[in-house]
């Protein structure tokens, strides 16, 4: 283990109260375990949903502010991830990532990043959207393929 992955462990620890006596009994472990992803879903969801009415009811001078919440959301989910993988656990382990929910977060999230660009007030021709429609779908699929290729490799 490297000074920097002890100095992100000792921070972790930290923020979360890691060494609190709560963590000791297991029952109160799984329990909290659960109630805190019910609450990081809800922020991922509702942060989203949030970004998303931002820029498309609130219009241009709520893009920078949904920016904002967004990159919150994801320096949430970054850490947590980060944590996570230092611990040995990757969130890929039995777990089954082709799900409608999946594709209807990324559904939101592209509605959201959309929605940043139309009101981000620069003028855009139709064959720039045309071709960030195709681009994105592109990258999706070629995720999704990658995804499927990793599961086939397991």
């Amino acid at each position: 283990m490297t000074s920097s992955d002890d100095t992100f462990a000792r921070a972790a620890s930290v923020v979360a109260d890691l060494d609190s006596p709560f963590y000791a009994e297991e029952r109160q472990r799984d329990v909290w375990n659960e109630a805190s992803a019910v609450g990081f879903q809800t922020m991922l969801w509702g942060g989203n949903a949030l970004a998303c009415a931002m820029v498309w009811i609130g219009g241009e001078p709520q893009v920078g502010w949904a920016m904002g919440v967004l990159a919150m959301i994801a320096a949430a989910s970054w850490l947590t991830l980060i944590h996570a993988n230092r611990l040995g656990v990757t969130g890929r382990e039995n777990a089954r990532l082709n799900r409608p929910r999946t594709y209807l977060f990324g559904a939101l999230y592209l509605a959201t990043l959309v929605g940043i660009v139309v009101h981000s007030g620069t003028e855009l021709s139709p064959s720039t959207i045309a071709g960030a429609v195709v681009g994105s779908a592109l990258v999706l699929g070629v995720i999704a393929l990658m995804g499927r290729r990793a599961r086939a490799a397991e």
